[in-house]
């Protein structure tokens, strides 16, 4: 997976946690590093993992 994929994929996650008004999990992600973001997402909220539609 190329770095902008990544990216697209995080802004994505971010916008539907936003919709879902979830704004602070939205930030916290922001705030993550590009390559640790979604492996500290699957860790501590799975449910939104499978919300938000990311295979893990």
């Amino acid at each position: 997976m190329l770095a902008t994929d990544e990216l697209c994929e995080k802004e994505l996650v971010m916008h539907k946690l936003q919709d879902m008004g979830l704004d602070q999990i939205s930030n916290w992600i922001n705030e993550l590093p590009e390559d640790k973001w979604k492996d500290k997402f699957v860790l501590h909220w799975p449910t939104l993992v499978k919300e938000c539609g990311i295979r893990v």
